[in-house]
């Protein structure tokens, strides 16, 4: 037998032991290609052992996620027999689904129990939470990626791109667009499996990522459901006058009518896609991190989350949850309204309408209460800057303070928790009597808003005067030690303070631009006309190569958990920072 022959069916070690024994050049040159054919032999056949393992533990998960939803109640308020609109895809846009199951009352449950019953849907409608939670190999993220993967080419086929449905409350937008860039981070040590980094740090080439990032649809399952609003996909959910307490078939018909019609706009190729501002949390100029730590407001359920401590009350704090800040869609804003949020999330309600009548018992409370001492009086302690303008407190060259101010941020959807909008600054008779230009989500500027109490007299109305800025958007807030401020944005807020007491700054800027789909209400006269001039794409955002390069690495970080400790602070920096922490 040759020296190759027996090398081909040999085994690694004895290809070794032979390579140790004396040979002619000739049989030298044989043996090390025959080491060659066979390790590349042999990492092929690995390969494929590992693609058919993992497609074996993809089609586990998927036979799992697959499984019908378990119904919340006596009945799916959709019918038991709901079905989605059936899905032809030579003419249909692709399509997938990241909802909270919790959201709307439950709702979201519902929905993924129609889609769970109907071709095409039962693969691309998936529960957002558990896609986060199951990253391990052959998991629900992997099974995602690969029909996120899918989508790409069957949208590059009709020459469309791929769309997604984003179901849940307002801050939903955000985490979709946390999984989508999960979905598509690169890891190295699984790039034979289709997770190779394409030079940007993900799987796809910037090319691909301009082309193929799927737009946006919100589907309103929230409680103010701005951004579904904005967008022009209803102020609440599909069929949501059902109700599975007292269903009946005749309302859950009319239900699984309404679903069908909304999912129908949302494939139809028909429907408009439109530009669409994205807002993030970056740090300060030339720095890597933020100079802010976060935590949340903690304390018990009812009128009043505070604490009696040596006579006094005081705000008790908690370690900060996820998600820690970076996309912003739809607004920011510090002060009083950060505060009721912050208070109404611990005491959250099972329905929109009890939400919105705890919101109002909340800040009865606020206006009622003496302001605890964690906090200034208004924002006295705040100044912003817009690019290298002062924008906050307003004639501060005189002199004049931020005391008598309640709340100060900006608007990018032209609705704040289902009621307020804005429109430019202008005098009393201008208000009321001409038409002024809206908060619009892709002008690349930011609607700059600033209030007291009494500006709801004064405006008339909850429609905010905005002034509109170039950003970055910078706020400085220089409280001392023991003190800090809440913030919110889309739907979550926290509160920001400085370890050592010294002054730290928030600065937002734009830090992407990111395709939606609109809606068949879609409202020009609230927010303004959808065409920007530009075709819809998305990209980072910045003035310089460097700008965007800052961006597309401050996501990276995001996906991969690590703004999670440079912003959440620890139960002892909590401590350190001279606040009160509960327990647990």
């Amino acid at each position: 037998m040759s020296v190759t022959s027996s090398l081909s069916s040999a085994t690694e070690d004895q290809a070794y032991s032979c390579v140790q024994k004396v040979y002619t050049h000739s049989e030298e040159r044989l043996l090390r290609s025959a080491r060659r054919k066979w390790t590349t032999e042999r990492e092929a056949e690995e390969h494929v052992e590992r693609r058919l393992e993992l497609a074996k533990l993809m089609e586990q998960t998927r036979a799992e996620f697959q499984a019908d939803e378990p119904l919340h109640g006596p009945a799916n308020r959709f019918g038991n027999n709901a079905r989605l609109p059936a899905f032809d895809s030579s003419k249909h846009v692709p399509l997938l689904a990241l909802i909270n199951p919790r959201s709307g009352a439950l709702a979201g449950t519902d929905i993924l129990a129609v889609a769970r019953k109907t071709p095409y849907y039962r693969d691309r409608f998936f529960r957002i939470n558990d896609v986060v939670r199951d990253r391990r190999r052959g998991g629900l993220m992997d099974v995602f990626r690969h029909e996120l993967n899918v989508a790409k080419e069957e949208a590059k086929a009709l020459g469309v791109r791929p769309r997604i449905i984003s179901g849940g409350g307002d801050g939903t937008a955000s985490f979709t667009l946390f999984v989508v860039f999960s979905a598509l981070c690169a890891d190295e040590e699984r790039a034979d499996e289709g997770l190779q980094d394409t030079g940007n740090g993900f799987i796809w080439t910037d090319e691909e990522l301009a082309e193929s990032f799927p737009a946006l649809a919100q589907m309103p399952l929230g409680t103010a459901n701005d951004f579904g609003h904005t967008l022009g996909w209803g102020h609440t959910y599909p069929g949501s006058n059902a109700t599975t307490a007292f269903l009946t078939s005749t309302a859950a018909a009319a239900a699984e009518r309404a679903l069908q019609e909304w999912i129908s706009a949302v494939i139809s190729p028909a429907s408009r896609v439109s530009n669409f501002d994205i807002w993030g949390f970056m740090p300060p100029p030339g720095e890597e991190k933020c100079n802010f730590k976060l935590c949340e407001l903690g304390g018990d359920q009812g009128w009043d989350p505070k604490a009696k401590i040596d006579g006094q009350k005081h705000l008790m704090m908690k370690t900060a949850a996820l998600p820690v800040p970076l996309f912003a869609c739809l607004y920011f804003s510090a002060g009083m309204g950060a505060y009721l949020l912050s208070r109404f999330q611990i005491n959250r309600r099972k329905s929109p309408l009890l939400n919105k009548l705890e919101y109002a018992r909340q800040l009865t409370g606020i206006l009622a209460e003496s302001v605890p001492p964690q906090l200034s009086k208004g924002l006295q302690d705040v100044t912003v800057s817009c690019g290298d303008s002062p924008y906050f407190p307003p004639r501060s060259s005189e002199g004049k303070e931020g005391k008598r101010y309640c709340e100060v941020g900006f608007l990018n959807v032209n609705w704040q928790a289902g009621m307020a909008h804005g429109s430019d600054r202008a005098p009393l008779i201008g208000r009321v009597c001409s038409t002024r230009e809206p908060a619009k989500f892709n002008d690349a500027q930011m609607d700059m808003f600033r209030l007291k109490v009494s500006s709801a007299l004064r405006n008339p109305g909850p429609r905010y005067q905005t002034d509109k800025r170039e950003g970055p958007m910078t706020l400085k807030f220089a409280g001392g030690s023991g003190k800090g401020l809440f913030f919110q944005w889309d739907g979550e807020a926290r509160f920001a303070f400085s370890p050592s007491g010294e002054a730290f700054s928030i600065n937002i800027r734009k830090i992407l631009n990111i395709p939606v789909v609109l809606g068949p209400d879609f409202d020009a006269k609230v927010t303004g006309a959808p065409d920007n001039g530009q075709s819809p794409e998305f990209a980072f955002a910045g003035a310089t190569a460097s700008e965007r390069d800052e961006v597309r690495v401050r996501v990276l970080r995001c996906v991969h958990q690590e703004l999670n400790d440079e912003l959440n602070a620890s139960r002892e920096e909590i401590l350190a920072a001279g606040f009160h922490c509960q327990e647990g």
